[in-house]
């Protein structure tokens, strides 16, 4: 039955049967069909998620570099297993001054090389790329980011003891790190206890690679706002769903703060504005975008912004798009894995022996979970790099 774990992130929901249920249902959060979502380490998102979630691919960032050949040669290389010594001077040009000598030695086969580049995982590498000004010159991370390194690095020990089958340990170890235990609530300890095999963690896995993600976010929503201490301005708060926010989504939310913004009353009177007559807005999409069905795309956005918005509110507004897409990210896979839970437990008649399947520290919902783990995260996080850590 964990088998189908794997797939529950291309089922299609019910949209208007959520609707009628008052419950906020999450969209594809890619450009595009559906595609699988992939792990990287023990409770990470890939990379990948990152630059899909900004409409990007790894492709497209070597063709940015203007390095498509590079990025065809690396492909052609991993199919084949080895790689021509055109590429490797290729791809060295790209790494970080600090890297170049022990990548040399790693392709040339320097086993030690090897080992010390085995330990920079996808996070570090993608760190290690992406942390550069606009000539190329490494600049220092954010926080954000080297807080996902962080829980990589702490990770990996865990990872490969899971790998090895050695869940009671890796259940010790991870109660024993004084930063990835934080994502792991005993139940879920028991459960890394219990497991017989590494696919047997698939749920697990998901579940806290939920609540790392969340708490990324956080660090985000406070590197956002420097000057707002008291967090009163918190963009991501704001488009959490509340409880009285019937069925509608991050994404609608975002749409209704775009009118309280632009003193317009309604949708429908929005359509009218006198302001987007000289604009290209089409009713069908403002629509879909109210009822969260929709997230328009960033020239789209931009046209609406530029329309309707001064430029304070339009820097609010940038922002609180890319928390949209975020919010979106996680509701989407976590309906999913909640639907998966639900059948996984259906088709065992209720008598699944693993009763701590589900949303971290006990949450019935991913609304209710986001509205009380994220604060948690906001005041741990603001606490942290308050005090330099």
């Amino acid at each position: 039955m964990l088998e189908r774990i794997e797939d529950f992130l291309t089922r299609k929901a019910d949209d208007d049967a959520a609707l009628q249920q008052k419950c906020p249902r999450y969209i594809n959060p890619f450009e595009g069909r559906a595609k699988r979502i992939h792990l990287s380490g023990l409770f990470l998102f890939d990379p990948d998620v990152a630059l899909r979630l900004g409409g990007r691919s790894m492709r497209m960032a070597f063709v940015e570099m203007g390095r498509e050949s590079l990025f065809k040669g690396l492909e052609r290389a991993v199919r084949l297993g080895r790689i021509s010594k055109g590429l490797k001077e290729e791809l060295l040009e790209l790494m970080p001054p600090t890297m170049q000598d022990d990548m040399q030695a790693a392709l040339d086969g320097e086993e030690s090389a090897c080992n010390r580049i085995a330990l920079i995982g996808p996070w570090e590498a993608y760190a290690l790329g992406t942390s550069r000004d606009e000539a190329g010159n490494a600049e220092a991370m954010s926080a954000s980011m080297q807080f996902l390194c962080d829980v990589e690095r702490a990770s990996r020990a865990v990872t490969l003891l899971c790998k090895d089958g050695r869940f009671l340990d890796a259940s010790k170890a991870l109660a024993n790190d004084e930063l990835v235990k934080r994502f792991v609530p005993p139940a879920f300890l028991c459960g890394f206890a219990e497991a017989v095999k590494f696919e047997d963690l698939l749920p697990l896995r998901v579940a806290v690679a939920l609540e790392v993600w969340l708490s990324m976010l956080a660090i985000w929503d406070i590197e956002a706002r420097p000057a707002d201490i008291d967090d009163e301005g918190s963009y991501v708060s704001f488009l959490i769903p509340q409880e009285g926010s019937v069925g509608k989504n991050s994404i609608a939310l975002l749409f209704d703060w775009v009118l309280k913004a632009a003193h317009v009353p309604t949708s429908a009177a929005l359509t009218r504005d006198a302001r987007l007559r000289k604009v290209s807005i089409d009713g069908c999409t403002l629509g879909a975008w109210s009822r969260g069905k929709n997230f328009p795309s960033s020239s789209y956005t931009k046209l609406i912004s530029d329309a309707l918005l001064c430029s304070d509110d339009a820097e609010i507004f940038k922002a609180l798009c890319a928390v949209a897409r975020q919010l979106n990210f996680l509701g989407y896979v976590a309906q999913h894995f909640q639907e998966m839970i639900c059948g996984l437990k259906g088709n065992d008649g209720g008598n699944l022996v693993t009763p701590w399947l589900g949303l971290p520290f006990g949450y019935d919902t991913f609304e209710s979970w986001l509205r009380g783990r994220y604060l948690v995260w906001l005041q741990f996080h603001r606490a942290r790099l308050a005090a330099g850590l």
